[in-house]
C-alpha cells in the first residue's frame, strides 16, 4: 500500500516543477485537469507554482514489476473518464480561489476488495510458514486486482473543490496540489491510502490469549453494529425447499455488494435507461447498488432461488419505506435459480435519505437480516 501511494504521489509531484500558466485563474485550473485526464504530468506542471525544494522521481522508474504497471494503467484509464466544470472564481489582488465540480471513478471498492482477497490468499501461506518474495507479493496483488475488476462494478464520486491560486508575472498558478485534487485525478486513491495506512497503524498485535474473542468478533460480521464493508463478501447459511415443500435443504450463500451509485449520478442512470423514471421523494436520493450472490453449497438437484430482499436502513435505525420505484433497462438482481457453484449478479434500485450514512440490509428468508455499508 505504501509503495502504491508512492507511485501516485510521484506521478503528480512532477507537477511541482517549473512551468508557465494561464492569464486567468479559471484557465489555469482547466489546463491542470484537462492534462490530468491524460495523466500528462508535463502539461500539469505548467499550471502549478514553481518549486525545486525536493527531488522528484519519475513514476516510470518505479514501475519495476507487473503489479505497478497494471496499477498505472488502471489510473490512466480512470483519468480519461474524469469530468469537471469550473463554476466560479473569486479574485483578491494577486490571489484567487476557483470553485469547480468534478466527477471521477471511485477506486476504493476495487482496491479494498483486492486487499481483502489477497489477504485471504496469503493467510494460509503465513500459517504454513511460507514466505513470499516482494515480487511474488506484487504479482499476487496484480492478479487479484484483475480478478476483482471483473466482479466490482465501477462507481463514481462527485466533489466540489476550492483551489487556491497566486499571480506571478501576470500568470496564474495553482499554489499547491492537495489530496482532494489528487483524488480527482487518481480515482480517490489518496484518501483511500491515507485511510488504510491509518487503519494499519492503529492495529495492535494480536495476543494469543485473545484468539477466541477475535473469532467471536469475526463471526459477528453482518450485524448492524458491524456491517459488511462495501466490496467484501459474507457467507450466510440458508434453508430452502423443493417446489412442493416436502423436503428442506441447507446451504450457504456468499453475498457481496460490489459498488454503489448515488445522487445525481444514479438519477442520470435511471433516466437514461427508462425515461419514465422520476425524481425520488423530497429529501431522498436514488441509490443503485450492484450485487453478487453465489451458492457455495446446497442440494445438487434442487436449486436455490435468489431474492432481491434488500432494504435501506437510515443512520437513525429506521427502515426507509419505498413508495416510489426506479426501473433499469436490464441487469437487475432478481429471482434466479442457482445450483452449488453458480452465481448471479445484478443491480438493485432504492432511495435513501440524502447525505445520510445509511446501511443496506438483506433479509434471508425472513429469518435473519445482514447489514452492509453503503460508503
Amino acid at each position: 500500500m505504501r509503495k502504491w501511494r508512492t507511485i501516485a504521489v510521484s506521478m503528480l509531484s512532477l507537477a511541482l516543477l517549473a512551468g508557465c500558466s494561464g492569464a486567468k485563474p479559471e484557465s489555469t485550473v482547466e489546463e491542470f485537469f484537462t492534462a490530468g485526464q491524460q495523466l500528462d504530468t508535463e502539461a500539469m506542471a505548467a499550471a502549478v507554482l514553481s518549486t525545486n525544494e525536493e527531488e522528484v522521481t519519475d513514476p516510470e522508474e518505479l514501475l519495476t514489476d507487473e503489479s505497478n504497471e497494471y496499477l498505472l494503467e488502471y489510473f490512466k484509464t480512470n483519468a480519461e473518464k474524469m469530468t469537471y466544470e469550473v463554476t466560479g472564481s473569486e479574485i483578491d489582488g494577486d490571489k484567487a480561489v476557483v470553485t469547480m465540480n468534478a466527477k471521477y471513478v471511485d477506486g476504493a471498492p476495487l482496491i479494498k476488495a483486492t486487499i481483502s482477497s489477497a489477504f485471504m490468499k496469503m493467510l494460509p501461506l503465513a500459517f504454513s510458514g511460507t514466505e513470499m518474495t516482494e515480487e511474488e507479493t506484487n504479482q499476487m496483488f496484480a492478479d487479484t486486482m484483475k480478478e476483482q475488476a471483473e466482479i466490482i462494478s465501477e462507481t463514481f464520486k462527485e466533489a466540489t473543490l476550492k483551489i487556491d491560486l497566486v499571480k506571478q508575472d501576470n500568470e496564474w498558478y495553482i499554489t499547491e496540489i492537495t489530496d482532494e485534487m489528487m483524488d480527482v485525478v487518481m480515482s480517490g486513491f489518496m484518501s483511500l491510502s491515507t485511510e488504510l495506512e491509518g487503519a494499519f497503524e492503529e492495529t495492535e498485535p494480536v495476543d494469543e490469549t485473545s484468539t477466541e474473542d477475535s473469532t467471536i468478533e469475526s463471526s459477528a460480521a453482518g450485524k448492524r453494529s458491524n456491517p459488511v464493508p462495501l466490496g467484501q463478501a459474507i457467507e450466510i447459511p440458508v434453508e430452502y425447499s423443493n417446489e412442493d415443500w416436502t423436503e428442506n435443504y441447507e446451504g450457504t450463500i456468499s453475498l457481496q455488494i460490489n459498488g454503489i451509485t448515488k445522487g445525481q449520478a444514479a438519477l442520470d442512470t435511471l433516466m437514461a435507461e427508462n425515461q419514465f423514471n422520476e425524481a425520488p421523494p423530497e429529501g431522498m436520493e436514488w441509490v443503485i447498488f450492484d450485487v453478487t450472490m453465489k451458492l457455495l453449497d446446497g442440494n445438487q438437484d434442487t436449486p436455490y432461488t435468489t431474492s432481491p430482499a434488500f432494504d435501506i436502513i437510515s443512520s437513525s435505525g429506521s427502515e426507509i419505506a419505498q413508495d416510489t420505484y426506479g426501473t433499469l433497462d436490464g441487469n437487475e438482481f432478481g429471482y434466479t435459480d442457482l445450483f452449488p457453484g453458480a452465481e448471479a449478479s445484478g443491480r438493485v434500485v432504492k432511495y435513501a435519505p440524502m447525505g445520510d450514512n445509511f446501511l443496506i440490509s438483506y433479509d434471508e428468508n425472513y429469518s435473519a437480516a445482514f447489514y452492509f455499508r453503503a460508503q
